[in-house]
């Protein structure tokens, strides 16, 4: 697959998941270029929820991620959250940053 077929596959299934569910809080989101398992550059969708575990949970589940493989980490915004999973064949990442309240 070429790398222009990779990115407007990529442009399609986020445009397609966007259209498909119009109703769930609207992220922001971006394509992002990485190389896969084949060690050949493709093309993926970063969708980020922002603040709200409920909006990040709504999409994890909408895009049938296995909340067993959702990542936390602390970062310098507060905590993050991160699920990867694929959608219509495209690698898709869920990213949310949840401010933490200082003490």
């Amino acid at each position: 697959m070429t790398t222009l077929t990779s990115e407007a596959n990529a442009a399609h299934a986020l445009m397609m998941l966007l259209a498909e569910h119009p109703t769930l809080p609207q992220p922001e989101f971006e394509l992002h270029e990485y190389v896969s398992d084949a060690g050949e550059p493709e093309w993926g969708a970063v969708l980020v929820v922002g603040d709200s575990l409920t909006h990040f949970e709504q999409w994890r589940a909408t895009l049938d991620l296995d909340p067993v493989f959702v990542d936390f980490s602390a970062c310098s915004h507060g905590a993050c959250l991160t699920a990867i999973g694929d959608f219509d064949g495209v690698s898709v990442e869920l990213f949310a940053v949840i401010n933490v309240p200082a003490k």
